[in-house]
């Protein structure tokens, strides 16, 4: 069904006739509003609920429309941050009478049948550094090779204490939340000492427990460059492995480890062992793998049994099935193929089609890509990797929500999820991705924090 069009149940209704109480408009000017712990409802709205999705339990390649679970002209009911109902405004009557009784305040808010949907997760972020890389792009632009590089990013972030860290952070995230992220994960990896990753890591959680910004994913990504105390790839990983990662393990924030395998930086064989000791310590694993050339970092994923397996712009066809086979998600980044010009996108459609679930994300960083805005990658993914409009909206919420073993609270709108929602500027899903360079976002709600 079409956004736009009303199921039987819903036709007919008038917004002035479904609120009891004085209706909010929120189309006179933009509204980014967090509520993690507040009671209220949206009515009439076009809601993409993706409950569909969220029974199977597990990331889904194949999406269509009805995957979507479309419903014109209904209501979202949320107690405390969860959502405690959905349906047409007579299926949600007595859960709004209930609420509203057993909360201090209440507010319906009159969605006039635009779009509500579940918030963006954003499954690969580079999110908290210091300083930017202008000059860089500045010699991208012109044709010129950069010259700061991840060395600058490193030196900068270093300066930093964990109060400026956490300014810096909340800076950037604020931008991410404003275009609709209500989840991110977010990376360390430009400290590369131990208490400074840890420092990082902090920061984060920190970060992710602000009522006002997305909630957070920790990722330990240690074997992320060289630090300049260190001429050699392999002494550095026995390095992290042996002294940083017993420090990341006992601060208990991390979920994930991360490295960048890639010609040029961490090979194959060094990537294997830093990810298998922090497997070893119990975290979850996600890999940048042929990112900038075929490197077998794909393979590797698929061998590891990585959660997430990340950009692939270059993966050889015979990995494709590896990674199928092995349950892996890819989370593609186009903003960094665009940004940096590279010759190909990631090919999503032959993923899709392997059997392979697509998560889409920003990369969010200084040097590759400069980009907070998930409703960018959107068009990128639609207009340059040939993914269709549901396949699209399934990578920005729910599928992603898988690459961070978050499926179960938040990516789609359900009874029992946090009720991280997004009111949109649209009333056709079609929209998403079509419109591009703007912010289509009017309102963002969060859920509880707590969960």
């Amino acid at each position: 069904m079409r956004a736009g069009r009303s199921c039987p149940s819903c036709r007919n209704r008038r917004s002035g006739r479904l609120l009891s109480s004085p209706r909010r408009d929120l189309f006179r000017a933009s509204h980014v509003v967090a509520r993690p712990g507040n009671s209220y409802a949206i009515h009439n709205a076009t809601l993409l609920t993706l409950a569909p999705l969220s029974r199977l339990g597990a990331a889904k390649p194949h999406v269509s429309e009805e995957d979507l679970g479309i419903c014109a002209g209904c209501s979202v009911v949320v107690e405390q941050g969860v959502i405690a109902s959905t349906g047409s405004y007579a299926d949600v009557r007595n859960a709004v009478r209930d609420v509203k009784a057993r909360a201090a305040s209440f507010e319906e808010i009159d969605a006039r049948g635009q779009l509500v949907m579940p918030g963006f997760v954003d499954g690969h972020t580079h999110a908290l550094f210091a300083g930017n890389r202008v000059a860089d792009f500045e010699a991208l632009a012109a044709g010129r090779r950069p010259e700061l590089g991840m060395a600058y990013t490193i030196e900068q972030t270093r300066l930093c204490s964990r109060e400026d860290l956490v300014e810096i952070g909340r800076r950037h995230l604020a931008l991410m939340f404003s275009h609709g992220t209500t989840t991110a994960e977010v990376k360390s990896g430009y400290a590369l000492t131990a208490d400074g990753e840890c420092k990082l890591l902090a920061a984060i959680a920190e970060l992710g427990r602000a009522a006002e910004l997305p909630r957070t994913v920790a990722t330990f990504c240690g074997a992320h460059a060289l630090p300049p105390e260190f001429h050699d790839f392999g002494a550095f990983v026995a390095e992290l492995s042996e002294r940083f990662l017993p420090q990341v393990v006992a601060q208990d924030i991390a979920r994930f480890a991360d490295a960048f395998c890639e010609p040029g930086f961490f090979s194959v064989a060094q990537s294997e062992r830093f990810l298998s000791a922090c497997a070893g310590k119990g975290l979850r694993l996600r890999i940048h793998a042929d990112e900038l050339a075929a490197g077998g970092g794909a393979r590797l994923a698929a061998r590891l049994g990585c959660t997430s397996a990340d950009h692939l712009n270059f993966i050889e066809n015979e990995d494709i099935g590896k990674l199928a086979q092995a349950g892996c998600i890819a989370v593609l980044c186009p903003g960094t193929v665009a940004h940096l010009g590279l010759p190909r996108f990631a090919p999503a459609r032959a993923l899709i089609d392997s059997g392979v679930p697509v998560a889409l994300a920003t990369d969010f960083n200084p040097g590759t890509c400069p980009c907070w805005s998930l409703q960018m990658i959107a068009y990128l993914a639609r207009r340059h990797m040939r993914m269709s409009v549901p396949e699209t909206i399934a990578a920005l919420t729910i599928t992603a929500a898988h690459s961070l073993n978050m499926a179960e609270a938040i990516g789609s709108i359900v009874p029992q999820k946090c009720a991280d929602l997004l009111l949109l500027h649209i009333s056709d899903y079609r929209e998403l991705g079509y419109y591009f360079g703007s912010n289509l976002v009017a309102s963002v709600f969060v859920g509880d924090k707590a969960r």
